[in-house]
């Protein structure tokens, strides 16, 4: 899809604007393979205050293959809704009422209602991932052939969603992935009740399956020389989010996220405006003398010039935005452990999976077993932060959790720091044996208030 212009967000950014004629895809693939991505195309317009939302397989009554088929029926679609002839699904794709909902619209339609309305009118900062997983939901195919999203909303039941769940698990998906897709399923069944679409949400709470389960919490620490091999396999993109993430405890998006308006090397502080932080919540981050060097050293652009207060501090060269790190990072923690990855593409993609480059059977096995997420790095930083002997409520402050219990499933304690905290304990008693040897010394320390009033020392 071509670039047409850019237009400005509200916190300065600037997102390229492409030329998509009205269409896009809901399977999380990247944009630039859309064309030749074999899901289905959904048709996406606006006219005079009215939304229009629809997928095109289920309109023609066939799959839409082609882009160029595609635009060709988009346009056609375009011009009778311009013409005032393609009224049918005007009143769906707004407001509909019940009656309405239950005679046409589809799992999927109400899925992209779900999105705009729900997800990203409410400013939430994973909305995107919400449209992967819900795209995920609708190309699961209960019955072969079927997919759950051309199925009416009202015909929907818990045992499909039930089924998904099952599928779920079924693939070997981590109880994280399970519970995010639980509480999506039901934040929709909720909403759709709440708008009018549904008399009865199709995810009750009576059900065993449509229920969060307990998560055990990451244990995952680097191991001695892990941090280097990882430093030393990774491109200097990746090094400087590794070391970022180590000094700063910070999220992977609230790094990718920064730019350098946000970042004051005079003050030492990194400022995490709060619509770019999870919780929503205005952080300050100090910054260490590792970091300040690799900042110094990203400011200056290829002209030689500092990078504009716009530029994203850990962007490409020029200050432009890189959303995902994914397959840099699986290539990183492999090189440091010694194999070298192998990627393919997949000729044949099944529902709901991405079309991109991915690892092979045998480097996904391996990079499995290592067991090692960029993710990890926050838990590592928090946990280092309180080795070091900081107050745990600024631990909690660097991770910026909301709560102290939430902090605790961060840190963990390494068998190096608890061997050290024991060392620290036994030269403490050895001091202690040490000093009650003397004679008519007392072998427990004394306080400043015992020392200041001899009085108050009791005797055992």
């Amino acid at each position: 899809m071509t670039e047409r212009g850019k237009r400005r967000l509200l916190d300065g950014r600037e997102l390229p604007v492409h030329a998509n004629h009205g269409l896009r895809k809901v399977c999380g693939c990247p944009r630039r393979i859309w064309a030749k991505c074999p899901h289905p195309w959904h048709f996406n317009h606006r006219w005079k205050g009215r939304s229009y939302r629809l997928s095109l397989d289920r309109h023609a009554g066939r799959h839409i293959g082609s882009k160029t088929e595609a635009v060709a029926l988009a346009e056609s679609i375009r011009l009778a809704i311009k013409a005032g002839t393609f009224a049918v699904p005007t009143e769906r794709a707004t407001s509909p009422t019940l009656g309405e909902s239950k005679s046409g619209l589809t799992f999927e339609e109400f899925g992209q209602l779900f999105i705009q309305g729900f997800s990203r009118d409410r400013g939430k900062t994973s909305w995107d991932d919400d449209e992967r997983m819900v795209g995920t939901v609708m190309a699961f195919e209960p019955v072969p052939g079927r997919r759950l999203g051309d199925r009416l909303l009202s015909e929907v039941s818990e045992h499909d969603i039930e089924e998904f769940i099952r599928h779920l698990v079924a693939k070997g998906r981590a109880v994280s992935t399970r519970n995010h897709n639980v509480q999506l399923l039901r934040s929709m069944s909720r909403w759709a009740v709440r708008k009018g679409y549904r008399s009865a949400p199709f995810a009750s709470a009576d059900s065993d399956v449509i229920r969060r389960r307990k998560e055990m919490p990451r244990r995952r620490r680097l191991q001695p020389g892990e941090e280097e091999a990882l430093l030393h396999a990774a491109t200097p993109h990746v090094r400087q989010l590794i070391i970022a993430a180590l000094e700063t405890c910070c999220r992977q998006g609230e790094l990718l996220s920064l730019q350098w308006g946000d970042v004051s090397l005079d003050r030492g502080e990194i400022t995490l405006k709060a619509q770019k932080t999870k919780t929503r919540e205005h952080r300050v981050i100090p910054i260490s003398q590792r970091l300040r060097g690799v900042l110094e050293m990203a400011r200056t652009g290829p002209d030689g010039e500092d990078l504009p207060p716009t530029g994203f501090v850990f962007g490409n060269e020029i200050g432009e935005r890189q959303l995902k790190i994914k397959r840099a990072w699986q290539t990183t923690v492999l090189k440091a452990h010694g194999h070298q990855p192998v990627w393919i593409r997949k000729t044949k993609v099944g529902p709901g999976e991405p079309c991109g480059p991915r690892l092979s059977p045998e480097s996904q096995a391996i990079y499995k077993a290592i067991n090692l997420h960029y993710h990890d790095l926050r838990h590592e930083a928090g946990s280092r932060l309180l080795e070091a002997g900081w107050p745990v409520h600024h631990v909690q402050h660097m991770l910026g959790h909301a709560n102290l219990s939430q902090t605790s499933t961060y840190l963990n304690p390494t068998a190096i720091g608890l061997q050290e905290s024991m060392r620290k304990l036994d030269e403490t008693r050895a001091a202690c044996k040490l000093v009650a040897n003397e004679a008519d010394c007392d072998p427990r320390p004394v306080r400043k208030a015992d020392s200041e009033h001899p009085d108050n020392l009791l005797i055992h």
